[in-house]
């Protein structure tokens, strides 16, 4: 009932998991998404689609689909890092914002 699921099998990964683009793969499954190429943790990889896509497929790209996905990848980094300090902000408490304001 518990464990990692594999997002392309389906099934609960046993043994070693691989964790990727905030997914679970079995080991043997993670693999590029269009030409079923298996990957592992060395293999250097883009993400297209919100799934793995390996770099002699992703070089097949047309320039403008590449520009698009860099854009957007670079747009959705930049919102992690508002969110993330949006979280720290968050997560102290009232008693420690009122001692950081009283240091000032």
């Amino acid at each position: 009932l518990y464990g990692n699921v594999c997002f392309k099998c389906g099934k609960v990964c046993s043994g070693e998991v691989f964790q990727a683009l905030n997914k679970s793969w079995c080991v043997d499954c993670f693999g590029c998404s269009l030409c079923d190429k298996r990957m592992d943790h060395k293999t250097k990889f883009y993400e297209f689609d919100m799934k793995p896509t390996c770099k002699r497929c992703y070089d097949r790209f047309p320039t403008e689909l590449k520009k698009r996905i860099s854009d957007s990848l670079k747009e959705r980094d930049l919102e992690n890092e508002r969110n993330k300090m949006i979280l720290q902000r968050r997560s102290t408490s009232p008693i420690q914002q009122q001692a950081n304001t009283s240091r000032r």
